[in-house]
């Protein structure tokens, strides 16, 4: 039962990573929030970024590229948080 918890958590964890990395793509391309996959991206991905909001300036532009610096410390927060998931995981495996 445990080993099922910590899987579905990690499946959880791997699913905001996915949509962490999908926003920054769309930020990189420039893509338009008016449309509806992308404005969906960027709700739904909100929600995970806005604790990390405030720790550092939101963007870093050097020269015409801008860089999210947010979205990326949110989204190294939550590989941390899988790889330790993982850890768990295989500790707990009887194997």
């Amino acid at each position: 039962m445990l080993k099922l918890i910590f899987r579905l958590a990690y499946t959880a964890v791997l699913f905001i990573e996915a949509l962490i990395m999908t926003r920054i793509v769309l930020i990189f391309i420039n893509a338009n929030t008016k449309n509806l996959f992308a404005g969906w991206v960027k709700n739904t991905s909100d929600i995970f970024i806005s604790p990390f909001t405030g720790i550092t300036a939101n963007n870093l532009q050097i020269d015409n590229f801008v860089l999210p610096l947010t979205p990326i410390i949110a989204l190294i927060f939550y590989i941390i948080a899988a790889f330790i998931l993982s850890e768990l995981l295989k500790s707990f495996s009887r194997e």
